[in-house]
């Protein structure tokens, strides 16, 4: 199967913003250091899901090139995989286990070929229930199984080898994010799911127009590479901070609109400031590509922190001089978080360890009204004052 230019992972983008894959096609595809950790995440997990790795504690120390970064598997980073590959192998006991499985969606999206790969799914012929889980390693971003377009998309390939491996009435969307202790599961219908699959193949012809409209939003734009060049999110931008729909002229926005102005303009911030960090990280490419651009340069930043070229010289060093151990290292007592790793598997020790941790509560918070966290009932200072006029 080819790489699909409407991939699955991109769906929540290209569906909604069909302008968007003619706008990304003039970027290059660049790695993070973020997206690289993943993958090696992904990697460790699936070698060792598929038998063909040990697994992820007996790989601490190993180093790894991805994406031209280098990363030492740390025991945390150890810990976060063992939790997915619990996860998956719980899953896994209810029928057959597939790592790693390619799946066409060219018969979706129109691109000859085309295929995705899920980290894993689970045929559970007895109960005709498919599982499709999927890792994120990110902490940056919570994301949800329900509604999902890219376990949706995978779902919907592993539906198309179903005369292989059974008919389903069901199928179960998993998303892990182990280093945000996040599970989260969504049931679909089948039924549901060929639903979709024709919103898909509209918003897929829709990408191939010559007129493709780019609509920007706070969920296709925070991944799009495009987005420091796209003129409709410059555009949105320029309306909300300005009140006009060009960034030629920004004035100040007429604040006697109280309370409505700061609402619209709150749902617009998030999009806003991701437009501005997409701006300045545009910039930079381009100046590190040699290009120019007017009024600015590169200069060099803040310098990193001092550490030692050599540990063990370091420390020998200080022993010639004599020093105290207390002088010499730092000590700390473990977090409640690598506590509760060690003692999970003894539920009476960390029973008696979780009486000793305490935790503040959550400072306020702006969010939606939609956000399913109950509202915080707050008191005005005015409450505080006594009426004294009311005699």
């Amino acid at each position: 199967m080819a790489h699909a230019k409407l991939s699955p992972s991109g769906a929540q983008r290209w569906m909604a913003c069909p302008g968007s894959v003619g706008l990304e096609a003039a970027f290059p595809d660049q790695s993070s250091s973020y997206a690289a950790e993943g993958t090696l995440a992904h990697t460790l997990a699936s070698e060792y899901l598929d038998g063909t790795g040990q697994h992820p504690f007996k790989r601490v120390g190993e180093q790894h090139d991805v994406d031209g970064f280098t990363f030492t598997v740390t025991q945390s980073m150890a810990d976060h995989v063992d939790d997915y590959c619990r996860l998956v192998l719980d899953y896994g006991e209810r029928g057959l286990l597939l790592v790693e499985q390619r799946v066409p969606i060219g018969h979706i999206t129109g691109e000859d070929g085309a295929g995705g790969t899920s980290d894993a799914i689970i045929v559970d012929t007895k109960n005709r229930v498919l599982f499709v889980v999927d890792l994120k390693f990110g902490m940056g971003v919570k994301v949800d199984a329900g509604d999902n377009p890219q376990l949706m998309l995978y779902a919907l390939g592993a539906l198309e080898h179903s005369d292989q491996l059974g008919e389903f009435d069901q199928v179960c969307m998993v998303i892990h994010q182990p280093r945000l202790n996040h599970v989260s599961e969504h049931w679909i219908y089948v039924g549901d799911l060929w639903a979709f699959k024709r919103r898909v193949t509209e918003a897929a012809e829709a990408t191939r127009q010559p007129d493709a409209p780019l609509v920007p939003g706070e969920k296709q734009c925070r991944f799009c590479k495009a987005k420091a060049v796209c003129p409709a999110l410059a555009a949105e931008v320029a309306e909300v901070v300005s009140g006009s729909a060009t960034l030629d002229d920004f004035t100040t926005p007429d604040m006697t609109t109280g309370d409505n102005y700061l609402s619209v303009a709150m749902s617009k911030v998030e999009l806003v400031e991701h437009w501005c960090k997409a701006v300045r990280a545009e910039v930079e490419r381009r100046l590190l590509a040699g290009q120019s651009v007017d009024g600015y340069k590169l200069v060099e930043g803040k310098r990193g922190n001092r550490k030692w070229n050599n540990d063990d010289e370091a420390e020998a060093l200080f022993k010639s001089f004599r020093l105290r151990q207390d002088e010499m290292y730092d000590y700390s007592l473990i977090s409640p978080t690598k506590a509760e790793k060690l003692l999970k598997d003894t539920p009476k020790r960390w029973e008696k360890a979780e009486a000793l941790i305490s935790r503040a509560d959550g400072k306020p918070s702006v969010a939606p009204a939609t956000d399913k966290r109950p509202a915080l009932a707050v008191q005005s200072v005015a409450d505080d004052f006594r009426d004294l006029t009311a005699n």
